[in-house]
């Protein structure tokens, strides 16, 4: 799936404070430094490391680096054409047996190192830098999602860099472009700002969590005929949607016996939390920061964090109050153990027309029953679930409620 979509890293600017020179060095570097120890903290990596390229002298040079050791080079000599062989902005393990990039001098010297992973950073078809993580601390690998993500990511770094490299070149006409300047600078102090507050409490969980949400709406959003900027937006969404968690206690969140009236009270607070830390972004998609706010939201008004209901709640929230609900059901919760495909299909059934739109719902089923037939390139929903299960079972619910939506 093409998705330049996290922008919560978009377009991270080297400006500097008001009245001050947006080219600054020094303010640019502080800035760099911010976005790899954000980078780091996403990951769980021990040691980082951002480099620029120097075309003319073909090495890559460390502009920020976290956890290596005084001996770490401080000049790599590249091999352009060998680098060019590789896919742009895509994340590569270099200790991994048999993996062929390892090979090269520069990325055998990385290794040795304690670099685990390898991102050519490219802007169209000119190298610009790249970015090196090292193992994380858990020890836990790096996943499906995190190399996804870390694409996502490389592409923002990389415009980051180029428009550095822009802003150098073009700062006689710095004055003209203030406001363009300004805009970007809001973007991206707003995004640290909402980003650190995540990375402060992160949880695994939580972030699995949403990437499965965020897969689901979308799958859901292109089967109502969204376009694609909407789509985006709703990725987003679904990726924030739960990032007021990690504001509440950790006890509170991993509890397995029933909650007190107090503790629901406090869980339900985190549709708000998340609003209020996502409002600080500026985002580039409309409805982003509502869609979360209201994501437990009811279309019978029973909902919260305000009782909305009906055509009060936009397509994007009930999409996501569905996707959430259905990875909630189909995943293990400290409180319970997950339900299969079947039982939690037949849960969204009961809960029609007062939890869950029908309109949504139907998109909902379409799209299970296009990936149960093989009909979909890439399947988003069933590949996160058992596959122990009798499809034509799954069929048949799908279609008796498809029956039900159409009546």
């Amino acid at each position: 799936m093409s998705l330049e979509l996290k922008r919560i890293l978009y377009n991270i600017s080297a400006l500097a404070d008001l009245g001050q020179e947006v080219t600054s060095k020094k303010n640019f570097n502080e800035k760099i430094r911010s976005v790899l120890y954000v980078i780091m903290g996403t990951f769980l990596a021990v040691k980082g490391a951002i480099f620029s390229y120097e075309k003319d002298k073909k090495e890559i040079v460390p502009i920020v680096m976290k956890g290596f050791d005084s001996a770490f080079p401080s000049r790599l000599t590249i091999d352009l054409a060998h680098i060019e062989s590789m896919k742009k902005n895509e994340a590569y393990r270099l200790a991994e047996d048999g993996n062929p990039v390892a090979s090269d001098l520069l990325l055998s010297q990385l290794s040795h190192a304690g670099v685990e992973i390898f991102v050519p950073l490219w802007t169209r078809d000119e190298l610009i830098g790249a970015l090196a993580l090292s193992s994380k601390f858990t020890a836990e690998p790096y996943s499906t999602e995190d190399f996804e993500l870390l694409k996502v990511i490389a592409n923002q770094i990389a415009i980051t860099l180029h428009n550095h490299t822009l802003f150098m070149d073009l700062s006689a006409q710095l004055e003209e472009n203030q406001k363009l300047y300004q805009e970007m600078r809001l973007i991206y102090h707003d995004t640290i700002q909402a980003f650190a507050a995540a990375i402060d409490a992160k949880d695994v969980y939580t972030k699995n969590h949403s990437y499965r949400v965020a897969k689901y709406v979308v799958a859901i959003a292109r089967e109502l005929g969204w376009d694609e900027s909407d789509i985006e937006g709703i990725y987003i969404a679904g990726l924030l949607h739960d990032v007021g968690k990690i504001i509440l206690r950790d006890e509170l969140l991993n509890k397995k016996s029933p909650l007190t009236k107090e503790e629901i009270m406090e869980i339900k607070r985190h549709p708000s939390l998340s609003y209020n830390i996502i409002s600080k972004i500026k985002f580039p998609w409309k409805d982003v920061v509502t869609i979360v706010r209201h994501h437990h939201e009811r279309p019978d008004g029973s909902g919260y964090p305000d009782a909305l209901k009906g055509e009060e709640l936009s397509d994007g929230a009930k999409i996501l109050t569905l996707a959430d609900a259905f990875d909630a059901m189909t995943t293990d919760r400290p409180y319970r153990s997950k339900l299969d495909l079947k039982s939690a299909i037949e849960e969204l059934r009961n809960c029609l027309g007062t939890q869950f739109d029908p309109k949504i719902m139907g998109a909902f089923c379409r799209v299970l029953e296009k990936e149960i037939k093989g009909e979909l390139p890439e399947p988003n929903i069933l590949p996160h679930l058992d596959d122990n299960f009798d499809p034509s079972i799954i069929t048949s619910l799908l279609e008796a409620t498809i029956k039900e939506l159409s009546v």
